[in-house]
């Protein structure tokens, strides 16, 4: 898979948005070929013109020009990028993701976004940010197969504009980049990230100013890219507040500079306003600072998962006493390298990247299909051929069944015999499930893995002992199709059969009677959805693999007659079926494939993917089934 990530800044940009990119892109290399697309300037830089391609960490980096503001950067050419990718990864809501969207038509590229907090991390222009959020980045999302949600704060934000397509990954975090680096015994309080007005870098001045008038040992170091903070004027105000001995800040620190700074803190503090995430306050915490952080949903959730750190009200006059109080106390420690390496684990990004890859893999398809709510593996014919000598050799209680336009169409019609598909093994059938994996994934499956041709093929391989009992048609068909088998394969050994229309209170009875018989294998042929109905409520009873075979017990046992090669070639099967028996066929293929593709569209116009659980990981794909 070729996965491009497009982001307004990346490396050597600092910030939030380009360690995520960073730190995800080097995992996704472990299995899948990545590139990045940025704009050719960082932000706060606007003389210092970047390479337009650099190869960083294994990573192809492509950098394109823009006009306009760097907070909505105008970048057009962005199309002519996109050609190789299998998934288009956006990363914030800005020019790209809008145009992206805008232009699906013409790239055609599956396209996720991670929301990385939205714009409203100041309060600049609030009132048509929230008008544009509400307009036209709802419009945008309907783009996207999938939108995550990189905190809780953010699914909350955005649950309001999209629908099922939302869910939530949370951000990871380079947890090894400073792992204990800092310093235990030191009164140096330390506050890096971006220097952007959200961030309060003169709430945290002032704040240190009274707490050092209490102690006057305490020093305060801010380091960052500016971002909408005038560092002269953060300078001035420190003089001005009498501490600019014991006050530093460092604009635009390297990694290897920063990891000096935390080398001589034992603190971090955050006093930002807003945060998505917030995740210079857990790279703290790996480094062993301990964190003191402004009292806001973001850090409150930060401080719950690591288990420890101090939530302040930065403007409170006496938040300063109060955490020298507790520092007197030595109430303000840092947990036992084991423990902190334990809470820290549930912020690697080893866990994001699968999380994420998985999301990748739903909405491509590239293991698993769904249609109607009903998934379905992609496998070859050999491939599946495998899959059921492995659960038949097994004797696993397993029941496999197949899945054309009529059964997607029962599925969305009656709940249980939905729930009864989930529970199994499904394989592809029909031209009809092939038509519907284009327009919903963009390509068909390997094979046809129709139970008609698959199913005596699967019989036909085997090389030992098989003992099947056969359930299904009228009276007398299936113990003829079970003669015919034997002639298939002489290792078959019919061990029972019975008919499919047995009274419903005897079917306690008949699935004794298949347990008495001690079969390898069961195939019932009733019909969708009652054979899967009845497999469903018998299969752990039975306690052996039951495989539904619709109208294979007919066409083995010569009681029906299948189409000619070339139909069957053709994928016109359906035709000639219909064509025999037009009174009992003609609503199942003539209303039922237009209700079929009608509803199969309306997915792809929608553009839905998956359904999520209430913690937001993918579930079932395009399902209209809860």
């Amino acid at each position: 898979m070729h996965i491009l990530h497009v982001t307004r800044q990346y490396l050597p940009g600092v910030g939030g948005m380009e360690d995520y990119v960073r730190c995800l892109s080097r995992e996704q290399l472990a299995q899948n070929s990545v590139s990045v697309l940025t704009l050719n300037k960082t932000f706060g830089e606007p003389d210092r013109v970047l390479a337009d391609q650099e190869n960083i960490d294994g990573v192809d980096v492509q950098r394109i020009s823009f006009s306009g503001s760097e907070r909505y950067p105008f970048a057009p050419s962005v199309l002519r990028h996109l050609s190789a990718a299998d998934v288009v990864h956006v990363h914030g809501v800005d020019f790209f993701a809008d145009f992206l969207a805008a232009t699906t038509m013409v790239h055609r590229k599956p396209l996720v976004l991670s929301t990385h907090g939205g714009f409203f991390h100041t309060s600049f222009a609030a009132k048509m940010k929230r008008l544009y959020f509400n307009q036209v980045t709802r419009h945008s999302l309907k783009a996207y197969r999938a939108v995550i949600a990189c905190s809780q704060s953010d699914h909350d934000m955005f649950a309001t504009i999209t629908d099922d397509r939302l869910l939530t990954i949370e951000n990871g975090v380079d947890v090894r980049k400073f792992a204990g680096l800092a310093a235990r015994d030191t009164k140096t309080i330390l506050s890096f990230g971006r220097l952007a007005p959200n961030k309060e870098p003169e709430k945290l001045l002032r704040w240190f100013a009274a707490l050092r008038r209490q102690d006057p040992e305490w020093k305060l170091v801010i380091a960052g890219k500016p971002m909408g903070v005038d560092v002269a004027a953060l300078t001035d105000l420190a003089r001005q507040l009498g501490v600019t001995d014991a006050f530093e800040v460092v604009p635009f620190p390297s990694d290897a500079e920063l990891a000096g700074l935390i080398s001589k803190s034992s603190f971090f503090a955050s006093a930002a306003s807003h945060e998505g995430f917030g995740i210079a306050a857990v790279e703290a915490a790996s480094a062993g600072l301990f964190p003191v952080l402004s009292d806001i949903p973001a850090h409150q959730y930060t401080r719950t998962r690591l288990g420890y750190g101090l939530l302040e009200t930065f403007d409170d006059p006496k938040s300063p006493e109060r955490f020298l109080d507790l520092y007197r106390a030595g109430a303000l420690l840092v947990p036992p390298k084991e423990v902190l390496a334990t809470s820290l684990q549930s912020f690697a990004w080893s866990g994001v990247s699968q999380q994420i890859e998985t999301l990748y893999d739903t909405i491509l398809g590239t293991r698993r299909r769904s249609f109607g709510g009903i998934d379905v593996p992609v496998m070859d014919a050999a491939s599946a051929l495998d899959q059921l000598g492995g659960i038949v050799r097994a004797r696993q209680p397993q029941v496999v069944a197949f899945c054309n336009a009529h059964t997607v169409n029962v599925a969305r019609r009656d709940p249980a015999f939905s729930e009864a598909m989930s529970e199994a093994l499904v394989l592809n059938d029909g031209a009809g499930i092939d038509i519907a994996s284009k327009l919903l994934y963009g390509r068909k499956f390997p094979a046809n893995l129709n139970g008609t041709d698959l199913v005596p093929a699967f019989l036909r391989q085997f090389r030992t002992k098989l003992r099947v009992y056969i359930i299904g048609s009228a009276p007398g068909i299936a113990a003829r199709a079970g003669r015919m088998l034997q002639r298939i394969n002489p290792k078959i050994e019919v061990v029972g059969t019975d008919h499919g229309f047995f009274d419903p209170k005897d079917e306690a009875l008949l699935a004794q009677r298949v347990r008495a018989a001690d079969p390898d294998l069961v195939l019932v042929g009733m019909g969708q959805p009652q054979q899967e109905l009845w497999a469903s409520r018998n299969v752990k009873a039975i306690g052996l693999p039951i495989i539904c075979v619709g109208g294979l017990i007919d066409f083995v046992a010569e009681a029906a007659v299948r189409a000619p090669e070339w139909m069957r070639a053709a994928r016109l099967e359906w035709t000639y079926r219909l064509y025999l028996e037009p009174r009992r066929l003609a609503r199942r293929y003539l209303i039922g494939n237009v209700t079929f593709l009608a509803a199969i569209a309306n997915e792809a116009r929608r553009g839905v993917r998956f359904r999520t659980k209430s913690g937001g990981t993918p579930q079932r794909q395009a399902g209209l089934h809860a």
